[in-house]
């Protein structure tokens, strides 16, 4: 049996450090500007009026459905077996249909060579057995990835179930 990845941030215990972001463009990369996973200060005020700071952080959901890949015209999102969403950089034709379809507008695009980018899960090293770069650089251990079952029990069930039943 094919093993099922998931992927969760516990917005909770987020400390804003963005070191996510930076393993993420080491890891993959890539240049200065968008990010494939980003870290947004998220500040506001609680249900006592007394001031809250929190952070979001946006990534691929790798999507149960994937939008992006129902509107990509040349097939060049593809979903494997084990949930993982991948764009096909030699396919894709630049014409940012999938950048609109994106429900979370995590895809981005690289203007210098005309394609559609997004979070790959780091699928060499899962297959090499090893952590995404983002988790494993996380200083709060706050990025969880796995088996959806397995991440379930790291954050806890009710939040899992309530973000697993809500991705698209």
């Amino acid at each position: 049996m094919v093993q099922h990845y998931a992927m969760l941030v516990d917005t909770l215990s987020c400390v804003g450090c963005h070191a996510c972001e930076v393993a993420c463009k080491q890891e993959n990369d890539l240049p200065a500007g968008p990010n494939w996973i980003s870290v947004h200060e998220d500040t506001g005020w609680d249900a006592e009026g007394n001031p809250r700071v929190g952070y979001l952080v946006k990534h691929c959901m790798h999507c149960r459905r994937p939008r992006c890949m129902e509107a990509c015209p040349e097939g060049a999102i593809t979903k494997r077996d084990d949930g993982v969403v991948l764009i096909d950089e030699d396919a894709c034709t630049g014409c940012m249909m999938c950048i609109e379809a994106c429900p979370f507008g995590v895809i981005r695009f690289d203007d210098e060579k005309g394609v559609a980018q997004k979070c790959t899960l780091c699928v060499e090293r899962l297959e090499a057995g090893r952590q995404p770069a983002c988790v494993a650089a996380c200083l709060s251990h706050c990025i969880y990835v796995g088996a959806p079952a397995e991440v379930a029990q790291k954050i806890g069930d009710s939040r899992i179930r309530l973000w697993y039943n809500n991705i698209v």
